[in-house]
């Protein structure tokens, strides 16, 4: 399945680029593979990987230089995953690395620095990958899938992404989006969560949310739409139900909670379907182009 050559300062794995690894990723990445298969895609296919061990040296720079979102980090960090293990204890060296990870990246990328949502990211980075390589693979995430400006003051790529999810919405799920259009629900009333956090905010069960990164990993930030949408028609016949009902607050509650997918497997096949149709035609570029022609 994969061989192993030296490649930025370290042993990794190289995979075969093919339809059958696609078909793989979608099918769900066995997990004692996730890690390599991880680096491989986010490095695209480890040709963006020679210098990566340059960036562990930048990371060990960072960590000598204090940062202005210290005490931000510090309030946060306690608050993430705090279900699992590694970073259950005030301090504990799950914690300290989290908040070593986040202030060297926030010198490393002043316009953003920090912001809430990272930790969520990172945090779930740092159950695969050690302390470096973490900082390592989040450059990568930032420079690939240009998640620099979902961060940015302003948030540019989040307002973009409002937009996107209510145009496929209208497409793909036409009823969910007349029901959300009669109570005026829009996707910026929910969905922030959803994008800053990579859906790594409680969006989904810990087993859903592995299934969507393997695919993130490989395809890049425009699946994360299409995850959205599928999203909404697992709920479809729930969420229409309680706005007949008029029940409004309930519908905003489950939005904001911890969204269950009862088959990962039909799921993944719904996003992997929208994606391969959305990519064919182009669609995603073409939304993206007239919001900003807009702007």
């Amino acid at each position: 399945m994969a061989e192993k050559i030296h490649k930025g300062g370290e042993e990794v794995y190289q995979f075969k680029y093919s339809p059958k690894f696609i078909k793989r990723v979608f099918k769900g990445i066995p997990d004692s593979w996730r890690r390599e298969a991880w680096y491989y895609t986010i490095t695209n296919n480890l040709r963006e990987a020679e210098f990566d061990d340059n960036l562990k040296r930048t990371y060990n720079d960072l960590l000598r230089v204090s940062s202005p979102h210290e005490r931000q980090i510090d309030l946060d960090v306690p608050r993430t995953m705090h279900g699992h293990i590694m970073f259950r204890t005030r301090y504990g060296q799950g914690q300290r690395i989290l908040f070593n990870v986040l202030r060297a990246f926030s010198n490393y990328d002043k316009e953003v620095g920090y912001c809430q949502g990272m930790t969520n990211v990172v945090a779930m980075l740092l159950t695969y990958f050690e302390e470096e390589k973490t900082f390592v693979i989040l450059t990568h995430l930032f420079r690939r899938y240009n998640l620099h400006n979902l961060f940015i003051p302003g948030f540019p790529a989040l307002m973009e992404s409002f937009e996107i999810q209510e145009r496929l919405t209208q497409k793909y799920a036409p009823k969910v989006a007349k029901a959300f259009s009669k109570v005026q629900i829009t996707s910026s009333a929910y969905a922030t969560r959803w994008y800053i956090t990579l859906f790594a905010g409680g969006v989904v069960p810990n087993h859903t949310l592995l299934r969507i990164w393997d695919v993130f990993f490989l395809n890049g930030f425009n699946v994360l739409y299409y995850v959205a949408v599928a999203l909404l028609k697992e709920h479809q016949g729930w969420l229409i139900d309680t706005l007949v009902k008029g029940d409004f607050e309930n519908i905003m509650n489950t939005l904001s909670a911890t969204m269950e997918v009862k088959n990962d497997d039909r799921f993944m096949r719904s996003v992997r379907r929208m994606h391969a149709k959305g990519e064919a035609e182009g669609l995603i570029e073409s939304l993206r182009k007239k919001y900003r022609e807009q702007d």
